[in-house]
């Protein structure tokens, strides 16, 4: 009975284990140097992770010179779990290569 109910409590975390590290990146062109850009976490992101991968793709489009124009976390139910959500534009400054 006991070997039952500690498989029973360990179950959402193995799911969790399993659950890829990577994020969905969705990129929207809104100008010529303007972007939207909305970053789907998985159940175990913190807003960490979705600061880190927002810095490192506005670096792969921007390089450098770039302004975050703004930025918003929220939670959403997706699979009957939470995950954050980025959802923010930035703009690309001209001569902005790395």
């Amino acid at each position: 009975m006991k070997k039952l109910f500690l498989l029973l409590f360990l179950i959402p975390y193995l799911v969790m284990a399993n659950e890829s590290k990577s994020l969905e990146v969705n990129l929207f062109p809104l100008d010529s140097d303007r972007y939207n850009i909305i970053i789907k976490g998985n159940i175990s992101s913190s807003q960490i992770d979705l600061k880190q991968e927002l810095k490192r793709k506005i670096h792969e489009v921007c390089g450098t010179r770039f302004e975050i124009e703004n930025n918003e976390i929220a939670n959403i139910v997706q699979d009957g779990y939470k995950k954050l959500t980025m959802n923010g534009s930035f703009k690309c400054y001209v001569n902005s290569q790395m």
